[in-house]
């Protein structure tokens, strides 16, 4: 998987010592929860996948939310060859289209060159350094729920007895 400047996809593998449904099962919840106090009311639930859309205008209610800036994405488990992954792609539509939409400033405002190739570079700068941005944070927070689900139901310690 990859990145484009309008997506970012990534794949990994992860160790879980439980059912690869009931550990899919409460990571879903997890994020479901935390979808829905971010004010992203488009989701839908599958087996062992969640979709989601951003609610349209939610930047100016939201402030600095890990998903206003994520379009739409997904996350989904699978099993194959004894291993379990976890995969994820997050869409920038928005974003971009509002970046895309702010390059018609320099374009049309009067002025020197210098001055509007600097406005337009400003632009799109920003709108690479929120993408960046926002591809760490969402893939620090995909690591931390992981841990926090590990945690909670796959990793108890249990003491190994021989005889």
């Amino acid at each position: 998987m990859g990145k484009s400047i309008l997506s970012h996809s990534r794949i990994d593998e992860i160790i879980i010592n439980i059912k690869t449904d009931d550990f899919a099962k409460e990571f879903i919840k997890l994020v479901d929860a935390r979808l829905e106090k971010s004010y992203v009311f488009h989701r839908n639930i599958f087996h062992r996948r969640i979709d989601f859309k951003g609610s349209i205008f939610r930047f100016a209610w939201n402030g600095w939310d890990l998903f206003n800036t994520i379009s739409n994405g997904e996350i989904e488990f699978e099993s194959k060859d004894q291993k379990t992954y976890i995969s994820h792609k997050i869409y920038f539509t928005e974003t971009f289209t509002i970046a895309l939409l702010f390059t018609l400033i320099p374009i049309t405002i009067g002025g020197d060159w210098p001055i509007r190739l600097f406005v337009f570079l400003l632009i799109w700068l920003s709108y690479i350094t929120t993408y960046l941005i926002s591809i760490y944070r969402f893939n620090s927070y995909i690591a931390q729920t992981l841990i926090q689900v590990n945690s909670k139901v796959g990793y108890e310690k249990k003491e190994i007895i021989k005889s």
